[in-house]
């Protein structure tokens, strides 16, 4: 069609009631599975424009999500955000996407800003952990847990303990025996669970996780990793192997590492976390820690629009497998 067409359109071409195209625009049950994706379909092939403004004011809320995101920068989050759009779109929900900077203030503020906007509810990456008041919306959150003291603030993350474990496996079976851990210093949850489990790998293996040494970056930035081991190194490093908890992290290390003439992995093994982009393209390629931020965001945007549907969420805290992706920063066949 070559203009917007009318609902009423919509539902000749869907065989069905305008009701029933209004009770899936609305998510208001009462139709099949088959139904659904047969009135979205309509809807997308013959773009059918639905006027959220209005219908946001006639019910006080829209078809909008919020997404709240501590770094649109940082590939791992950026990589969430891509993929939680495009499953949101196949619910026919927008989204209004809220940076924070780590910053709790301005996290507060921009929820603030999205409940006036009446969004319909939240998917948060948080700083903060657990707001209070956004119990009274559908909300869940991704990759770091909502963290109220009970069970009730449903998340989605993945198996953060295994993956450092991962990562300590394989420094191991690639010779190393003095391992540096690289982290960030914010005490985050995540970077924590890490590196508990790449110390428990190490521990398994015969070395002392008291001999481990721990260096804290300031934040997860290329730069900020870069500048410490630049200082870290100046009197060398005494160490054959480096675990890192995020692959913008590892990248820092390995410039780092390369402008002092150590080589990897000749000289040092290394592992970073993510399996982004930066891992593949980091000096000889960077094993790291894979999260499916695919099934991370649609297990996360089910949740959401189950609970706005109404639907009873039986289980709260869900912890989604991870993988090792092995490259030759962990190599033993080094030339």
């Amino acid at each position: 069609m070559d203009k917007n067409p009318t609902m009423k359109e919509i539902a000749e071409l869907a065989g069905v009631s305008t009701a029933t195209v209004s009770r899936v625009i609305n998510h208001n049950g009462r139709f099949s599975k088959d139904t659904e994706a047969r009135v979205w379909q309509v809807i997308q092939e013959n773009k059918y424009v639905i006027n959220e403004t209005a219908k946001g004011l006639r019910k006080n809320k829209t078809q909008t999500i919020g997404i709240v995101v501590p770094d649109i920068t940082n590939p791992h989050f950026a990589n969430i955000v891509l993929n939680v759009q495009k499953s949101l779109f196949n619910y026919g929900y927008s989204c209004i996407i809220c940076n924070t900077n780590e910053s709790q203030e301005m996290e507060d503020r921009n929820l603030e800003a999205l409940k006036a906007q009446h969004v319909s509810g939240f998917l948060l990456v948080s700083s903060r952990r657990f707001h209070a008041s956004l119990r009274k919306f559908p909300t869940v959150y991704i990759d770091r847990p909502g963290d109220g003291g009970n069970n009730e603030d449903i998340t989605v993350e993945s198996d953060n303990f295994s993956g450092g474990h991962m990562a300590g496996e394989q420094l191991v079976m690639a010779g190393c025996h003095r391992i540096v851990i690289v982290r960030v210093s914010n005490d985050d949850y995540n970077e924590k669970t890490r590196t508990q489990g790449c110390l428990k790998a190490l521990k398994e293996h015969g070395i002392d996780p008291d001999s481990v040494r721990q260096i804290n970056v300031d934040e997860a930035t290329v730069g900020h990793a870069y500048s410490r081991m630049l200082m870290e190194t100046s009197n060398g490093l005494d160490a054959d192997g480096i675990m890192t908890t995020t692959d913008t992290v590892a990248a820092g290390v390995y410039a780092a590492l390369r402008d002092r003439n150590i080589r990897v992995p000749e000289d040092m093994k290394m592992t970073g976390y993510d399996d982004s982009g930066l891992a593949m393209v980091t000096g000889p390629g960077i094993t790291s820690i894979r999260q499916d931020t695919g099934q991370m965001a649609d297990i996360a945007v089910d949740l959401l629009v189950r609970q706005m549907r109404g639907e009873q969420v039986e289980t709260y805290h869900y912890y989604l497998p991870v993988s090792v992706t092995i490259r030759r920063s962990t190599s033993l066949l080094v030339h």
